[in-house]
């Protein structure tokens, strides 16, 4: 029988104190999303989640590069960070099948203003273009993130692009599925104090109300923190978008935040 001592490690107020002040956190590239989730903290699981597939490409761009700039300087990492993107098959023809555009991780680069070429070296990529292959995939990124402590940042985008896509009784085999993912990056990440950043699609809501994320009920209590996004203003020609904040381990209720993006050396990049 286990005692009592071996349930839970006690910890003091200032042992608390002590450890969340030297817990590294890493700048979103937008000083509006830094302030309504208190940026991007090491080993912490960040749910963005909407339909608009421009604003979250734009944020996850940001944070690509973030990742690999200076501590003190530029509120990055200073690390290496893996990205796992999930595309479906029979959307992409064999000449657009890549998963991520070297050129738009090069924009976003210049505009914090860090050689190309570092976000490239630091910067791992993995592409799932179905259910079962993401599961393999996930399991590449346990054994990568393991065997290399450099890694602070796991972007895994469009996480619930297959089961958004499945049909009919394929459903809940690829919910299942998506559960196993999900459970495996969680763990490694967790373990090895590892920012963990997911995108996803949004169910749909009535009219006023705001959409729970798509995957199921396991993806919305594991995330520590959840952001809706949705579209705010598109006849700007600055195109804006409202951020929600719906679950943060200090905040109680939700709080918003008005986000923007422009069109920068052809691609759109968070504001």
């Amino acid at each position: 029988m286990l005692q009592s001592n071996q349930l839970f490690e006690m910890q003091s107020a200032l042992e608390h104190y002590n450890k969340h002040r030297t817990t590294l956190k890493m700048t979103t590239g937008s000083l509006e999303l830094d302030s309504l989730i208190d940026a991007i903290q090491e080993g912490m699981f960040y749910l963005f989640y909407g339909n608009n597939s421009v604003v979250l490409d734009a944020i996850v761009y940001k944070l690509l590069v973030s990742c690999v700039l200076p501590v003190k300087e530029k509120h990055g990492f200073e690390s290496m960070g893996v990205f796992f993107n999930n595309v479906n098959y029979y959307d992409y023809s064999r000449k657009t099948f890549t998963s991520v555009n070297p050129e738009k991780i090069g924009v976003a680069a210049k505009c914090f203003g860090i050689e190309p070429k570092i976000v490239f070296k630091n910067l791992y990529i993995l592409t799932a273009y179905n259910e079962n292959y993401q599961v393999s995939v996930a399991e590449q990124v346990t054994k990568l993130i393991e065997s290399n402590k450099d890694i602070k940042l796991l972007v895994v985008h469009n996480i619930t692009k297959f089961f958004k896509d499945s049909t009919g009784g394929k459903k809940l085999e690829t919910a299942n599925l998506l559960k196993q993912t999900i459970g495996m990056i969680c763990k490694v990440c967790g373990k090895n104090k590892v920012a963990l950043i997911c995108t996803a699609d949004s169910n749909s809501a009535s009219k006023g109300s705001i959409p729970k994320p798509t995957g199921g009920l396991y993806l919305k209590h594991t995330a520590n923190v959840i952001i809706h996004i949705k579209e705010h203003s598109s006849t700007s020609t600055i195109p804006s978008f409202k951020a929600i904040l719906l679950k943060h381990q200090y905040v109680k209720t939700p709080k918003s935040a008005t986000l923007y993006i422009r069109k920068t050396g052809g691609m759109m990049l968070l504001d």
